[in-house]
Parts: C-alpha cells; sequence; structure tokens
C-alpha cells in the first residue's frame, strides 16, 4: 500500500491507503481519508514537528562541547618597546598567526548531562508531537460524527416538519368540510410553527458544525459521508486498570521525558563545582620579530590545561537551587498530567459502557413509539384519537429519534475518545505514526509501576449502570432491585 508521509524530509506520519483516487470518489469520503489530511495539513501539527526538529538540533549543539574545538587566528600591526637598557624607544611590524585545538577532557560531566538534558527535552517533544496528532486525529472523528450526526437531525426535523405540514392539510380540510374543530385546526398550526423552529434550529447547528469540520480538517464537507468505522473489537473487555493505556499516552509520557530532563539539568548544573581538565594543542608564527634570530620563528606548544573557579558571586549555587526548582516542578506536573488523563480515561470508559447499555432501550423506544404513532394514526381517522394525542406522539417519536441518533454518535465518539488516550487512534483508522525518528532516549523513559502508583486508581465502578428490573413485594415490604440479567418471571 502506498505511504504518504507527514514533513518535507523524513516521514512523521506515515498513512496507509489503498483505493484509487476514482474508487474513492465513487464511494464517497471515508473517516481515514478525512483523518489523513487532517494529519497532513494541520498548522498545529506542523508547528509542533518543526519544534521537535529544533530540539534535535539543540542535542547537536550540546554534544558539540565533546569534540574538538580548533580556532585559527591571524594578526598585523604594529609593537612598541620602550625602557629597553642599552637601547631606546623601537617599533616594527607584527604579522602573524596560531593555530589552536581544545579537546575537553573533564569537566564534572556538565556538557554529558547537557547533552542529555536536551535528549529528554526532544523525546518530550516527539512525544508532544504524537499527543497532537492523536488530539487532532480524534477532533477529525469528532468533526466527521458531528457532521453525519446533525445531517440526520436536520433530516429527522424536516421531515417532521413535513409530517406536521401534511397533519395541518388534513386538519384543515376536515375543518373545510365540517367534520373536524376549529379549535384543532389552530393546534395544529401551532404545532407546525413549533416544528418550524426546530428544523430552523437544526439547519443552523447543521451550518455551525460544517465550518467547524473544514477548519479542522481543512476540507470542505463532502456530500458523501461513508459509515463511521466499527472500533469496538479494539477496545478491551473488562479493564482492571489503566496501566497499559497510561504508558503508551504520550502526554504522560512527555512530562515524565521533561522531567527526566529537568533532572539532568539539576547533575549538570552540579558540574560547575568539579575542576575543568582540557587537552590544548597550539602553534603560531611571528614573522617580524625584531631581533634577526626570532624573526619568522614557528612556536608550538601541548598543555594540559586545569581551571577550577574558586568563587563566581554564588551563581553557580544559585543555579543548582534554580535547576532542582524546576525538577520538583517537572515532577508536580508530570504527576496532575497523570492524574488528569487517568480522569479522561475513566470518564470515556464509563461513557462507554453506560451508552452500550442505553442504546437497546432507546432503540427499543424509538420502535414502540414508531408502533403507537402509527396506531395512533389509524385511529385518528377513525374519531378514537385527539388531534392532541396524535400530535403528541409524533413528538415523541421525533425526540426518541433523536435520542437514539445522539445516542449511538456519542459512542462512537466515546470509543475513538478511548483510543485516542491510549494512543491507538491512529492505528485502528489504518494511519500509523512513523517510528523512524523515535528518539533514542526513548529506551531509558522511566515508565516503572512504582511512577504509575502516583496516579492510578482502579477502573470506576459500572455495575450500577447495568440494566434493573423492579420486584414489587407483598404486603407492605419496599420493592426490590435486581439485574435485568437475574430477574425472574
Amino acid at each position: 500500500m502506498p505511504t504518504f508521509s507527514f514533513k518535507r524530509t523524513t516521514a512523521i506520519v506515515a498513512v496507509l491507503f489503498a483505493p484509487a483516487a476514482y474508487a474513492q470518489q465513487q464511494a464517497g469520503t471515508t473517516l481515514n481519508q478525512v483523518v489523513e489530511q487532517t494529519l497532513l495539513s494541520n498548522p498545529e501539527i506542523q508547528a509542533k514537528y518543526h519544534d521537535f526538529r529544533a530540539s534535535m538540533e539543540g542535542q547537536n549543539v550540546a554534544r558539540g562541547g565533546l569534540r574538538p574545538q580548533v580556532n585559527a587566528q591571524g594578526f598585523v600591526g604594529k609593537e612598541w618597546r620602550s625602557n629597553v637598557p642599552d637601547r631606546g624607544s623601537y617599533n616594527w611590524s607584527r604579522p602573524g598567526y596560531s593555530v589552536e585545538l581544545r579537546q575537553l577532557i573533564f569537566d564534572g560531566f556538565r556538557t554529558s548531562n547537557d547533552v542529555k538534558q536536551a535528549g529528554y527535552d526532544k523525546l518530550g517533544r516527539f512525544y508532544e508531537l504524537l499527543a497532537t496528532s492523536d488530539s487532532t486525529a480524534y477532533s477529525a472523528v469528532q468533526a466527521y460524527v458531528d457532521l453525519q450526526r446533525y445531517r440526520e437531525m436536520e433530516l429527522q426535523a424536516r421531515q417532521n416538519y413535513s409530517l406536521h405540514e401534511d397533519t395541518l392539510k388534513q386538519i384543515r380540510e376536515r375543518a373545510e368540510s365540517g367534520v373536524g374543530r376549529r379549535v384543532d385546526l389552530e393546534q395544529a398550526g401551532g404545532r407546525l410553527a413549533l416544528a418550524q423552529t426546530n428544523l430552523m434550529t437544526e439547519s443552523a447547528n447543521l451550518i455551525d458544525v460544517q465550518q467547524r469540520f473544514q477548519r479542522i480538517t481543512g476540507m470542505t464537507p463532502a456530500v458523501d459521508l461513508q459509515p463511521v468505522p466499527d472500533v469496538a473489537g479494539k477496545l478491551p473487555q473488562q479493564p482492571a486498570n489503566f496501566d497499559d493505556s497510561l504508558r503508551m499516552n504520550p502526554s504522560f509520557l512527555a512530562k515524565q521525558a521533561y522531567l527526566q530532563a529537568a533532572n539532568a539539568g539539576v547533575a549538570s548544573a552540579k558540574g560547575a563545582f568539579s575542576p575543568k581538565f582540557e587537552f590544548v594543542a597550539a602553534t603560531g608564527r611571528d614573522r617580524e620579530q625584531p631581533e634577526p634570530q626570532y624573526r619568522d620563528v614557528q612556536s608550538s606548544s601541548v598543555q594540559l590545561v586545569m581551571s577550577y573557579n574558586l568563587y563566581r558571586g554564588g551563581a553557580d549555587s544559585a543555579r543548582v537551587r534554580q535547576t532542582a526548582e524546576q525538577s520538583y516542578a517537572a515532577r508536580d506536573v508530570r504527576d496532575y498530567t497523570c492524574r488528569n488523563v487517568q480522569q479522561d480515561l475513566a470518564v470515556a470508559w464509563n461513557n462507554i459502557v453506560r451508552l452500550r447499555e442505553q442504546i437497546p432501550f432507546l432503540r427499543d423506544h424509538e420502535i414502540a413509539t414508531a408502533k403507537v404513532r402509527n396506531a395512533y394514526r389509524e385511529q385518528f381517522q377513525i374519531g378514537q384519537r385527539s388531534l392532541l394525542d396524535l400530535l403528541d406522539t409524533e413528538n415523541e417519536l421525533f425526540e426518541s429519534r433523536r435520542a437514539l441518533a445522539n445516542g449511538m454518535a456519542d459512542l462512537q465518539l466515546a470509543q475513538y475518545r478511548w483510543l485516542a488516550l491510549s494512543h491507538k487512534i491512529l492505528p485502528a483508522l489504518s494511519v500509523q505514526p512513523a517510528r523512524d525518528e523515535m528518539p533514542e532516549e526513548n529506551a531509558v523513559l522511566e515508565t516503572t509501576d512504582e511512577v504509575l502508583k502516583l496516579c492510578n486508581s482502579p477502573v470506576p465502578d459500572v455495575s450500577r449502570l447495568a440494566p434493573v428490573q423492579v420486584i414489587y413485594n407483598s404486603g407492605a415490604k419496599p420493592p426490590t432491585f435486581v439485574p435485568a440479567d437475574k430477574a425472574r418471571p
């Protein structure tokens, strides 16, 4: 399958898609296509990618301190000497050059810790890129689902308006023929006005959703949108905890990387209290020394240079305290990010379980209400039901269909929300984040059980969401509530 890349030089997002362009146009726009286009064109992802690339070069800057430094110097000018015994003052031109090589040998591991700090910062930027990709992909899914949802809502409102319009025509004909009552005509007209208002509201909502879809995806909404892929099989059945999802969550991993970067910064600051050893080799030539025997002499040297700071106004100690506070702050940010992710996972899972239990009842309600509406319509024709009964059941059917459509859309979003928090939304849509640029620091990223225990909590108890049946006991005993699957007839 062809691979579409997000970035100019190396791939950050590889999109695996097979259908040809003509076939895609014939079949309509799919959610996979929308997410692909969103990832490739979203400015926020582009900005995060450039931040990541900048951090890669930042580590290269730090690595430069471990490599040899070669400096060349050329000079030209005049030099004066005075008060020379047995000789008066004199001057001469002094051109020359020098070349110096310096190689760091030891500096209290300050430079090596700077490299580590830059590496962890790079890793944090990488995970921020992945987190932005996941959240943007979910936003695209949400825009896609909402577009389908509000198109359905607008269609239902339009059908509801047409139905009330037909009812008003029938009532008018009956009133004009002397069979119906004038008050029924007024009531039907009022319900038609309400249906018109509902239609206008849903049409306005659809326009808002279309604009949001275009802002997020950069695409004009297609006329034909394919159904949202079912991802229920990609969710856990009965998770005991959210450890695996936390270990995969890029937002949490980014904050852990920044914490380890801050710890490396503390170690780097402590290196200022160690001596610094450098190997220095230099050579140079003064071409115009005043004494003939020194003219055009080549001077070379090889040295082991030690420098040790004795006092810098307390700046080094302050730097250690500063980096320590930065480390504490990074730890706290990591902890509350972990708590937030834990909460989001719990809420998403709670919504999934709740909606799974609700949708069968919403569907049953819609089917039963449709049957009642049809029966009421027939009974109204023969005078066994009032117009108010008919209009009320029409409104109940309209609301039941809206509730079912909203429930199914909300379940889709809750499932994709879980996948986004677990860093599985792109694989679920056949959009794989490339692993060729995974920083090597990821191998030493600390995501142990001890770290997860700081914020992890058990899966919320969703047993109360299970449907129940009420058993009415005899006498003055209160009713008993039992799960529907355990109830006895």
